[in-house]
């Protein structure tokens, strides 16, 4: 019966973080049988059962036939490396990058100052449409105002977190999912309350850094939209109004005194709040 055995012959070097980079293990490998058409791949496929996988983060990436002996005896070394050094092996668990991007968001609105008017030669005075954007001129069931898409102050920010990737249990996933959707109901990231919604995070491939750790990169996904003091619909005021509330009305079917009547100025949330420390940020 074939038997594998340590030799007390090895070599193993550490990287500046106090980490293995390299190492050899010598195996004695004795009671091969010599029928086989190749006893050294028995010998080399025992070694391969019989030793680590990795050690302190440096894989076995070799196995070289040493020596034959005889009489079914051979000398095989493991060889064991850390992958090439990168960028992803200088990460440390804890790091936290948080980039950011301005590009703006769309707002719909059918309100705006008027700056000037004017109609067509024979045609009058132009109808008068106050303060609202594309109107179509018409009163009662007739009665449309288009308005316009305008560009808002808004602001998506991404962190990219470095976790130790046996804390992606079930668990700690769960959680994600369920303040996917959410705003902020305490001040985050210099954040105000109510300004920062949840948008998702993203699970990069774990990895093994060069203090053998192994650790997994979540990116965090987040939109912002800055709170109001004081919103004003239709000369409405309708005080503070968080980021992410909606305001909306409902118009009259007809333009009063040169100006749009509001039957009603409204304020409504969508979006559940949340404690985002959860998310261990």
């Amino acid at each position: 019966m074939a038997d594998c055995k340590l030799k007390n012959v090895f070599t193993r070097s550490l990287n500046s973080g106090g980490s293995c980079r390299n190492a050899r293990l010598n195996y004695l490998v004795s009671g091969v049988a010599m029928t086989e058409n190749d006893p050294g791949a028995e010998a080399l496929m025992l070694v391969k059962n019989t030793a680590p996988e990795d050690i302190d983060g440096a894989a076995l990436v070799h196995l070289n036939l040493l020596k034959n002996h005889g009489n079914g005896i051979f000398e095989i070394q493991a060889e064991y490396e850390r992958p090439v050094s990168d960028r992803q092996s200088q990460k440390r668990l804890g790091d936290r990058v948080w980039i950011f991007d301005t590009t703006g968001g769309q707002e719909h609105v059918i309100h705006g100052k008027l700056l000037a008017s004017d109609a067509a030669p024979g045609e009058g005075l132009p109808p008068d449409p106050g303060t609202l954007i594309n109107w179509n001129g018409r009163n009662g069931e007739r009665f449309h105002a288009g308005g316009a898409n305008k560009i808002v102050p808004s602001m998506r920010e991404c962190c990219m977190a470095i976790h130790r990737a046996s804390d992606m249990d079930g668990s700690f996933r769960r959680r994600i999912m369920e303040l996917t959707g959410c705003v902020n109901k305490k001040t985050f990231h210099s954040w105000e309350p109510g300004e920062v919604l949840f948008l998702g995070a993203s699970s990069g491939i774990p990895f093994r850094n060069d203090h053998g750790i192994m650790l997994v990169e979540i990116s965090y996904r987040f939109a912002i939209k800055r709170n109001v003091d004081n919103i004003n619909i239709a000369g409405v005021e309708l005080g503070k109004a968080e980021g992410w509330d909606i305001p909306w009305s409902i118009m009259h079917p007809v333009i009063s005194g040169n100006t749009p009547a509001a039957a009603g100025v409204y304020l409504s949330s969508i979006y559940e709040k949340a404690d985002f420390s959860l998310l261990k940020l």
